[in-house]
């Protein structure tokens, strides 16, 4: 793992986690009960946040222009890893047919595909709750900077829009209707 990655991690994880339980600096293992849904709501916001805000200064601050750097996005994939297995959360970039620069950030499913429509339609966030898992897709903004790479053959330099997949266990979730 990068050293910057391992700084991110060792700075993010304790901020993110500590206020709802308590102010040790031990990660919670993933075996322990999932937060109640509003708490987890909570989390992927923050989560969201926190990613989006590191994703934007690594662009800012590591890509130089001609200079050969690793992809933000795919370095902060490092962290995701980190996170899925220290906490249970799973994280995925999704990226629209018009800014995708790597097939594995493309929707897999209705929620995704459902989330991206959404957000390339202007809302900030889209959250669903599916067999005790919360889904939540925050909008990532790629500004004309980013479109040189997003979008090599843009017709004009306004915003387009990716996504930040979160998703935990959730404890307290009604069932289903009808069930």
């Amino acid at each position: 793992m990068r050293p910057a990655m391992k700084v991110a991690i060792a700075t993010l994880l304790p901020i993110l986690f500590s206020a709802s339980e308590g102010l040790s600096q031990d990660p919670v293992p993933a075996a322990k009960a999932p937060p109640a849904l509003e708490e987890a709501q909570t989390r992927a916001r923050l989560l969201h946040s926190s990613l989006g805000g590191t994703l934007e200064v690594m662009h800012r601050d590591f890509f130089r222009k001609n200079e050969s750097r690793a992809i933000p996005s795919a370095s902060l994939e490092d962290v995701f890893r980190k996170i899925e297995q220290e906490w249970g959360i799973t994280l995925r970039w999704l990226a629209s047919e018009a800014t995708v620069m790597n097939a594995d950030h493309t929707a897999r499913d209705e929620f995704q595909k459902a989330a991206l429509l959404k957000i390339t339609r202007g809302e900030k966030e889209v959250m669903a709750v599916e067999n005790g898992t919360l889904r939540f897709a925050g909008s990532i903004i790629l500004r004309n900077e980013c479109l040189k790479c997003h979008v090599r053959n843009r017709q004009s330099l306004e915003d387009r829009f990716a996504a930040l997949e979160i998703r935990m266990a959730v404890q307290g979730v009604p069932p289903p209707k009808g069930s």
